[in-house]
């Protein structure tokens, strides 16, 4: 009977060591794991998505009026009276000024004057020649005739410059300076030092004009769609090209190119700069990742994070670029998780990734 006590007090104290062992062996490894866990370095992550890229070129441009012109009266005389003033917006047609000039209505009176002698003598002519042919010479009849010709055409150049002191828009616009006064003495518009009398522009519809560079003339043709931004009124337009100029610059090297934007509320204003987005080649549904993916012009490659947590170097090769995101024609799939910007890990290591906002799809 004692040696069975015995014999279970040796029992028990074995497996109470061995509990002790194992509880202390758990303890100790439980904080070296949980150590472990913690020194997992965290890395920005994004995935690969499938997206519609397009290569674009983005140039500045300056609004400017569809229409632009200083208008001149045709001959010179004193301003009689100014009808308009800045601002005021003219219909094509309207009177803006009319000039005083006492000389041209006295040629005017002369001409008329003259015009109605040399008529009536024309006319008393014929009348004698119908009722007695022959009576007068053909010659005399032929100088009555030449004569009232050339009264007549002197008194419609008489009228037409008459009519040029009235001085009216050309088109429809807006009056954006006035050069002259009531009184002032106006010189022809074909003289030296001639002066305007008003600006007139056409602010419904804008043009921009812009250089595009040598490189990508031959993408740009009439139709070309553009992305026209306006940053003063936070606008975004989309139109395209209307008008290219079919020569290269030898200085700049570019080439001009306009395009025309509706402004009929003219919440545009000539001068304000625009820039303009011109799509040169477009991709719909390709493998993408953002541009700080990836390391490397000659040789790209870019880190993966596998299901493991594990950082995994992969070469890859690149297609069209935007300045977020850059195809990648082959060495991914869609789905994998690439490492976004620094690489402030060894190839190898386990990280804790986190996916970047905004880079989820």
């Amino acid at each position: 009977m004692k040696r069975r006590t015995v014999k279970w007090g040796v029992g028990l104290c074995v497996v109470a060591a061995v509990i002790a062992a194992t509880m202390h062996y758990s303890a100790k490894q439980q904080p070296e794991n949980a150590s472990d866990a913690k020194e997992l370095k965290t890395v920005a992550v994004a995935k690969v998505t499938r997206e519609d890229l397009a290569r674009s070129v983005n140039l500045t441009a300056e609004l400017k009026p569809y229409q632009d012109i200083d208008v001149h009266a045709k001959i010179a005389g004193y301003v009689k009276e100014i009808r308009v003033d800045i601002g005021d917006q003219v219909k094509a047609g309207q009177v803006l000024a009319t000039l005083d000039f006492a000389e041209q209505q006295a040629d005017w009176a002369k001409a008329e004057a003259s015009f109605q002698e040399a008529r009536l003598d024309y006319q008393r002519i014929q009348g004698v020649m119908k009722k007695r042919p022959g009576l007068l010479a053909q010659d005399e009849v032929d100088k009555a005739r030449a004569a009232y010709e050339v009264a007549k055409a002197n008194r419609e150049h008489a009228k037409a410059f008459t009519d040029y002191s009235i001085i009216s828009a050309p088109f429809n616009g807006i009056i954006t300076k006035r050069y002259a006064d009531k009184g002032a003495l106006i010189q022809a518009g074909t003289s030296s030092n001639t002066q305007p009398i008003v600006h007139l522009s056409d602010n419904t519809k804008l043009r921009l004009v812009f250089p595009v560079p040598e490189s990508i003339v031959p993408q740009i043709k009439i139709g070309t769609p553009v992305e026209v931004g306006v940053q003063v009124t936070n606008d975004t337009i989309q139109s395209k090209v209307v008008r290219v100029s079919g020569m290269i610059d030898n200085a700049t090297r570019t080439m001009e190119v306009e395009v025309d934007l509706d402004n009929p509320d003219l919440h545009l204003t000539p001068g304000m700069y625009a820039t303009v987005q011109i799509d040169l080649n477009k991709q719909a549904g390709v493998l993408a990742v953002p541009v700080q993916a990836v390391a490397g012009k000659e040789k790209p490659t870019v880190w993966v994070v596998n299901a493991e947590n594990v950082i995994e170097e992969r070469p890859v090769t690149l297609g069209i670029q935007t300045p977020n995101k850059v195809e990648v024609l082959t060495g991914l799939t869609e789905g994998e998780t690439v490492v976004f910007g620094s690489r402030n890990v060894a190839i190898g290591a386990k990280v804790n990734p986190k996916l970047v906002e905004g880079n989820a799809s």
